[in-house]
């Protein structure tokens, strides 16, 4: 949700008594909590924060209310236990369908593994299965504190600093589905087969290799 007074800025938190997501530009914070400039200022000097156009405070069904949903952290656990549905309760429908699709292609590659491959994939299927739900967990916890005007850092926002923001998620998230839905088309019409494919986990090593590189190489320029 982007800034009420900067639409081309993204919102940092929300005001506690009106509810409108504020840039950090806009953010007055008096004493950990949050407030807007018309806000603050009625609580300052007595005056409305929003006044119609006859000089009189509109009624409460008038103003602007601010629904929040999927504020309930420990359900967004529970339900983020089976692939998807966590994500589907934080109303992220797209990257319900990826993490479904994500986790399906791990156990099938853990499944067509052999040899040193198939821990492998296994350990990768797990860590996948119980990242889903913390994932959600955390989504549903940052949406529940950000209603209270709080900016909450998650562990996921950390790894994601940790490991860089992804550019253009829409575009790579294409790009993850086209390949996924071809892997899974070309085994249904043998032209691959999933057991080859488990065997080409040593590229994993050499994709993991050249990331930390280039990070290395991005540092020693900065």
């Amino acid at each position: 949700m982007n800034c009420v007074n900067h639409a081309d800025v993204q919102s940092a938190a929300f005001c506690i008594r009106c509810g409108h997501a504020l840039c950090p530009e806009c953010i007055r914070s008096v004493r950990g909590s949050v407030y807007c400039e018309p806000c603050l200022g009625e609580l300052v000097g007595g005056k409305p924060a929003a006044e119609n156009s006859a000089g009189t405070i509109p009624p409460p069904s008038a103003r602007q209310q601010k629904v929040v949903v999927s504020t309930n952290p420990g359900a967004a656990f529970a339900l983020g236990l089976i692939p998807g549905v966590g994500a589907i309760y934080n109303g992220e429908f797209i990257k319900a369908a990826v993490h479904i699709l994500i986790f399906a292609l791990l156990v099938q590659l853990n499944d067509s593994a052999r040899g040193f491959g198939e821990p492998l994939f296994g350990f990768a299927t797990a860590a996948f299965y119980f990242y889903m739900p913390f994932e959600a967990y955390y989504t549903s916890k940052k949406r529940k504190f950000a209603a209270e005007g709080i900016d909450l850092e998650t562990p996921i926002d950390q790894f994601h600093r940790q490991f860089g923001e992804v550019k253009e998620k829409e575009l790579w998230g294409g790009v993850a589905l086209v390949l996924i839905g071809g892997l899974f088309l070309a085994d249904n019409f043998n032209i691959i087969h999933f057991e080859r494919i488990g065997e080409l986990w040593p590229l994993l090593l050499v994709v993991l290799g050249i990331w930390l590189l280039k990070r290395h190489q991005g540092k020693a320029a900065s």
